[in-house]
């Protein structure tokens, strides 16, 4: 959860510091404001190192936005606290500010350390990252120093790849086209009487060989099975017939002999 802090606890509006100095300090005996920057930096690092806490790193963007608010509190004449800090800070899990005025960097961190809600600041032992931002105004100091936890940057996970075997290609599109139904074979003439030709008495009747032939249409509708059963028919008529006919040439030639 991402808090902020001005004091210690909750969230709660914080303490700008005053410090008091003589008005007839001239801004050119003082620090310049990159002196004044890195002199509050080194101070607040020196507090928590000797106490066993961590330095703070410089972040450039809490730099930009300390100088940023410093000049606003120029502008308005007194120090105070920015009310949108959480949305003008980016990335952070905890953060907290100092904000005050005073004739130099030594005597503004001086006034911090002695108040105890501005130093448990600068002490707190989560802060990781600060920027300290300073503007003149006049002989009058203002200063900002914002502290942070940055949002925690997680190692990027390992996915397994999968692969995947390639999807076969499509058959080719076959065109379908019905089968046509057979057509029955056109009756066949009688074949003409054989020549008389004596033949032995002894000899038997040759009967002509049977013509067979199967056929499977490709579709199965009733009208297919009933030209089979047409031409099947007409087939029997005129192999018995031809049979007749033999039986009565054979008949006569007996008759004779």
């Amino acid at each position: 959860m991402k808090g902020i802090r001005r004091s210690i606890g909750v969230v709660l509006v914080g303490i700008a510091i005053f410090v008091g100095f003589s008005s007839g300090v001239a801004h050119a005996d003082q620090q310049t404001t990159a002196q004044a920057e890195n002199t509050l930096t080194a101070d607040i690092n020196q507090e928590r190192t000797t106490r066993g806490l961590g330095a703070l790193t410089v972040a450039p963007d809490l730099v930009a936005y300390a100088r940023q608010h410093s000049a606003d509190m120029a502008a308005a004449g007194h120090p105070y606290h920015d009310p949108d800090i959480q949305s003008n800070v980016q990335n952070w899990q905890h953060m907290g500010d100092n904000v005050g005025s005073g004739p130099d960097a030594g005597h503004l961190h001086q006034g911090f350390m002695n108040s105890t809600i501005h130093r448990d600041e600068i002490l707190m032992p989560d802060y990781t990252q600060v920027g300290v931002g300073a503007y003149w105004a006049g002989n009058v100091l203002y200063v900002t120093e914002v502290f942070r936890l940055p949002e925690q940057t997680l190692a990027p996970v390992a996915r397994a790849i999968r692969t995947y075997a390639p999807r076969p290609a499509a058959p080719p599109a076959v065109a379908i086209r019905a089968t046509p139904s057979p057509t029955p074979p056109a009756p066949a003439p009688p074949a003409p009487p054989a020549a008389a030709t004596p033949a032995p008495a002894s000899a038997t009747p040759q009967w002509p060989p049977a013509s067979l032939a199967t056929q499977r249409a490709a579709s199965h509708r009733p009208a297919d099975n009933r030209a089979l059963a047409a031409a099947a028919a007409v087939a029997a008529v005129i192999l018995m017939v031809v049979a007749g006919a033999e039986v009565h040439t054979l008949r006569r030639r007996t008759v004779r002999t």
